[in-house]
């Protein structure tokens, strides 16, 4: 997961943030003219992002475990 922030062009921040995959980036969020707080903004949104790639991991070994079985 990528943050960028710079400053905003009137006042705050403007925040973005991305997901790295293994072909791709995906722009997962923007917060335009975010302030100063920015983090406790921010911070839900990468907590449900780890949370998904979590369970994308578990679905995965999951997947491959059934496909192992499948060719006992």
């Amino acid at each position: 997961m990528r943050l960028h922030w710079e400053p905003a062009s009137h006042t705050g921040w403007d925040v973005t943030a991305h997901l790295g995959l293994a072909t791709t980036e995906v722009h997962l969020a923007s917060w335009p003219a975010a302030p100063d707080d920015w983090p406790h903004l921010v911070r839900p949104t990468l907590h449900e992002v780890l949370g998904l790639c979590a369970a994308l991991s578990v679905a995965t070994a999951a997947l491959d475990l059934s496909h192992r079985l499948a060719h006992i």
